[in-house]
């Protein structure tokens, strides 16, 4: 599985930025999702980036002084993850690191982190995020947080985007018993009720809000792209959809945050 994925990512690293990153509405979402990363790892030094993509996200956090250890199972996302960071001036905060999700707690036993997050879906990736956590809990301390934004599983928009073209298996296909193939991965959807209590007892939920309920996915990106307004609008009542975290199980994401199990 983690040679899949792997695989699966090596393919995309080159073009990830300019068809997601670079977009306004990658913008606007990863903007969302810092705003949560920085009021929960306000107090912390040491974090670990799971599946950290091309690197956004570390070196986001390295420049704000935090000290990034960040991982990919894919070694083509690290390499461009690795001279971003070098031509962003930060790459003594930030060291990236080829390692699958699932080997977390096995190859960095002995290492303490203030805290771990893991950014767009990443853990999806995961067919047991249970197994997840019991990898994670040795390495972090008694009330440490465990930031995640997570694909959900019922997702409207998604639903009306692909309908409106005729496409239902694509509009429904995160509601597929089992998971969905995607690149020769399985990915999962778990809600936030499931993702809490998979990561029980090592980590306890503190909350999670919505982060695409108004905002659509990545399919839109280019629609947005094209009306600026529309975009403003959506993000304006995202905000105000983000004070209900009832919605954050219709959404394309939702941003989850736990606390370490005193130990």
């Amino acid at each position: 599985m983690t040679q899949a994925r792997a695989a699966a990512f090596d393919g995309l690293a080159q073009d990830y930025d300019a068809h997601f990153t670079a977009t306004a509405l990658g913008r606007t979402l990863r903007a969302m999702a810092w705003r949560h990363f920085e009021r929960a790892f306000a107090r912390c030094d040491y974090l670990l980036d799971i599946g950290c993509g091309t690197g956004e996200d570390a070196i986001h956090m390295a420049s704000l002084g935090h000290r990034v250890l960040a991982t990919d199972a894919s070694p083509q996302m690290v390499r461009v993850a690795s001279a971003k960071a070098e031509r962003a001036g930060c790459a003594q905060r930030v060291k990236f690191l080829c390692l699958p999700m699932e080997r977390l707690g096995a190859e960095l036993a002995g290492e303490r982190f203030d805290g771990a997050y893991s950014n767009f879906g990443a853990i999806n990736c995961v067919a047991d995020p249970g197994s997840l956590g019991r990898g994670l809990a040795p390495l972090l301390p008694a009330l440490a947080p465990l930031a995640l934004v997570v694909m959900g599983r019922y997702v409207p928009w998604e639903w009306a985007w692909y309908l409106a073209r005729a496409q239902p298996a694509s509009a429904f296909r995160r509601l597929r018993r089992g998971g969905v193939a995607w690149r020769g991965l399985t990915l999962s959807y778990p809600t936030p009720a499931e993702l809490g209590r998979a990561l029980a007892p090592s980590f306890v939920t503190r909350n999670f809000e919505p982060m695409g309920f108004a905002l659509p996915g990545s399919y839109a990106a280019a629609w947005l792209e094209r009306s600026p307004r529309v975009l403003a609008a959506l993000d304006n009542f995202e905000r105000l959809a983000q004070r209900g975290a009832v919605l954050s199980a219709f959404s394309d994401h939702y941003y989850f945050e736990a606390l370490r199990q005193g130990a």
